[in-house]
């Protein structure tokens, strides 16, 4: 997930649209204005109203107004797609052409037709559980996700190259620690000399 520049986005001389492709993104973007402090033009809480239904998949929102994509995009807008800032799980329904995917064992793959190809190999993205698990090999569950740098590549080998590209998901997974690093982190957080007993 990237983090949202909300000083950028309400500078109006940014020309910066927000383009939520469902109702969940479009609620989720405004309860986040909201906590931001801003309301409609019309001084109404964007809590109240999302006006999804108005262009609905289409939708894009500047600071107090709305409009359809292609009226932000034919004006000169850049568009952040908020699914890209949502806090949300990236799951098999996300990945799209164009997303390199790293599993955990290294390999990388970009997303094409279907498929998560490489130089050397492929994998159906049905292999995938909706979680970005695959079934019997832990190493190939993807665990981060990309996106390509626009301007950077020169041939396709450089889609792998990690400085092309934007990490924009990463697996949270639990942290394993030992009795002992346990014992010590308790030491530290209390002051206090733990003793581990059975």
């Amino acid at each position: 997930m990237r983090k949202f520049n909300w000083d950028e986005f309400k500078n109006k001389d940014n020309k910066i649209a927000v383009h939520c492709k469902t109702e969940e993104e479009a609620k989720d973007f405004c309860e986040r204005m909201h906590e931001q402090g801003m309301k409609w033009c019309s001084g109404e809480s964007y809590l109240k109203e999302t006006n999804y239904e108005f262009c609905e998949k289409e939708i894009c929102y500047i600071k107090g107004e709305f409009s359809p994509y292609q009226y932000y995009k034919s004006n000169g807008y850049e568009i952040l797609e908020w699914s890209d800032y949502m806090n949300k799980e990236f799951t098999k329904a996300d990945l799209r052409d164009g997303i390199v995917v790293e599993q955990r064992d290294g390999d990388m793959y970009l997303v094409l037709a279907g498929m998560v190809v490489r130089k050397r190999g492929y994998n159906r993205i049905g292999d995938y559980d909706d979680d970005l698990k695959c079934a019997g090999y832990t190493g190939g569950d993807i665990v981060k996700v990309y996106r390509i740098t626009p301007g950077l590549l020169k041939c396709i080998e450089d889609v792998f190259i990690k400085n092309n590209l934007e990490l924009i998901w990463e697996r949270k997974e639990p942290k394993k620690m030992t009795v002992e690093e346990m014992r010590k982190k308790l030491e530290e957080l209390t002051g206090e000399q733990i003793e581990v007993t059975a």
